[in-house]
C-alpha cells in the first residue's frame, strides 16, 4: 500500500508550481533566458517575484506553463514589457 502512494506522489502533476520548485525540472533555460535579457528590459525582482506570487495562485497554471497561452510563467514574468494574458499583472 505505502508502495501504491509513494508512486502517486512521484507521478503527480504539479499543479500551480514554478519551474524552479518542481524536483525533476530543467531551470537552466530560465536562467538563460534571464542572462539573455539586457538589464534596462528586465524587471526587477521584486516584480518579478509579485507576478510570479500572482501566477501560482492562478488556476490556469500547470507545471510551470500558462495554460491560457501556453508560456513558461518564469521566462514572461521576468521581461519588464511582458503581461499577462489574463491582465492579472
Amino acid at each position: 500500500m505505502e508502495d501504491q502512494y509513494l508512486s502517486m506522489i512521484e507521478n503527480r502533476v504539479c499543479t500551480r508550481c514554478l519551474l524552479r520548485d518542481m524536483i525533476d525540472a530543467d531551470t537552466s533555460m530560465i536562467e538563460k533566458y534571464k542572462s539573455a535579457l539586457k538589464k534596462q528590459d528586465m524587471a526587477s525582482d521584486e516584480e518579478y517575484e509579485r507576478r510570479l506570487s500572482i501566477c501560482t495562485s492562478c488556476d490556469k497554471l500547470n507545471e510551470g506553463t500558462c495554460m491560457s497561452c501556453g508560456c513558461y510563467v518564469e521566462l514572461r514574468a521576468a521581461a519588464k514589457v511582458s503581461r499577462c494574458p489574463r491582465k492579472l499583472w
